[in-house]
């Protein structure tokens, strides 16, 4: 199992960034599930970003991503699953407001409830709804 302040340790430079809002764990790891060939899953939640590319560039440059398994991903370029899944399955290894992030996570939470309530929807109800 992976422990969680040796991440901490190695993501520490990206607490001061303004427009970070969070930096989860989730994934294998963040369940419990993971095995010694698991790699570390890590989301961004930077909501203000304007430059995610050179934000990724940095954590490249100063993090042996490779040897460490990191999987460094941004929440806001995800699939809305995925986001879900991050929602209900993380481990925080930081967040500059708890309370801002599950404000920011309610938008996306009624966006998946829609889209759950329209996949459920069969044939028969979608003719009687269009008709």
């Amino acid at each position: 199992m992976v422990e969680i302040e040796p991440v901490k340790k190695d993501f520490l430079f990206l607490f001061s960034r303004n427009e970070i809002l969070a930096i989860l764990l989730y994934g294998s790891v963040a369940k419990g599930e993971d095995t010694p060939q698991s790699d570390i899953d890590i989301c961004i939640v930077a909501p203000s970003c304007k430059d995610k590319k050179g934000l990724l560039n940095e954590i490249y440059r100063k993090l042996d991503v490779y040897s460490k398994k990191y999987d460094v991903r941004f929440f806001e370029e995800l699939p809305l699953y995925i986001q879900i899944n991050i929602i209900e399955n993380n481990r925080i290894i930081y967040s500059k407001n708890v309370y801002d992030l599950y404000e920011y996570f309610y938008y996306f939470r009624k966006l998946w409830n829609e889209q759950e309530m329209r996949q459920k929807v069969t044939a028969a109800e979608m003719v009687q709804i269009l008709s």
